[in-house]
Formats: structure tokens, sequence, C-alpha cells
């Protein structure tokens, strides 16, 4: 990659690999779900997400950004995911943070698709996908960025 080459390596924070039903994944990649909810998130920082689209996708489908990270009850993203494009239902999301006391709403921008996929083991050594995530190497972040220069 040049020096004039815009790079998606996070600035400040990690990247993680994030599994997704492929349906949510299309919803994110099409902008109109901005929002991700998690009953866990990561400790560190994040700000980029690969987004690996679960059965019977299998494949690294884009990346986004996090804007932002909410912890709070579930009465309360409730609010987050009917402003912001949640992609659930009231039901859905009451019955997804059902014995939880809190949760987390992954606030996301910026969201770019990877036109034809890509197979997570070239990107990923022994890829086996994440129960929620994984955070990436910066070795795994520059293969995935060679393999989207290469497919432009």
């Amino acid at each position: 990659m040049t020096s004039s080459a815009k790079s998606s390596t996070p600035p400040a924070g990690k990247a993680i690999v994030l599994s997704i039903k492929p349906k949510y994944a299309e919803l994110i990649l099409a902008g109109t779900k901005t929002v991700e909810f998690r009953r866990a998130w990561a400790a560190e920082k994040v700000d980029m997400i690969a987004i690996y689209a679960s059965a019977p996708i299998q494949k690294l489908v884009g990346i986004v950004q996090v804007a932002d990270i909410v912890r709070a009850k579930p009465t309360t993203l409730w609010s987050y995911c009917s402003k912001r494009g949640g992609g659930l239902t009231k039901t859905e999301l009451t019955a997804y943070f059902n014995d939880k006391d809190a949760g987390f709403a992954v606030l996301l921008q910026d969201a770019k698709r990877f036109p034809k996929g890509i197979d997570p083991k070239k990107v990923v050594k022994g890829f086996t996908p994440p129960q929620s995530f994984r955070y990436m190497t910066t070795a795994e972040i520059r293969k995935l960025e060679k393999l989207l220069e290469a497919k432009r």
C-alpha cells in the first residue's frame, strides 16, 4: 500500500472479527442497521469490525467502524434500536437480553462491503468462527488490506 492510500487500520483502538448472522450483516452493509447489540463486549477499545457472516455464507463480508459503545439496561437499549436502526423488534431485543441486567449497543458507521466476500482463512491462520468476537492482530489487518487492494 502506498503512503497516499487510505488504510483501514484502526488509529487508536483494536480491530475484531465479529460473527453476525447473514441477514443482520446484510442490513449493516446496506446501512439500515447502525446498531449491533451484544450481551458482552470487548474489554479493549475497538474501532473497527471485520464482519464475518456466519453459516451459510461463512465469509468476511465487510468492515464497519465503531462510533461508540453504550452499556445500558435493555429498556434503554431499545431506544437506540428504534432511533438508529437496530434491525430488531422490541420482542426480539427483549428476548435477546432476557436474563441480563445490562447489555451493549455498538453504534456503527461507515460500513464497507467486500464485493465477493473473503475466505477468513486467507486472513486468520487456522480460522474458526468466533462464538462472539476475536481480536485481530496487526498482521491480520494488513493481510485483509492486501486482499482488498488485490480485488480492486
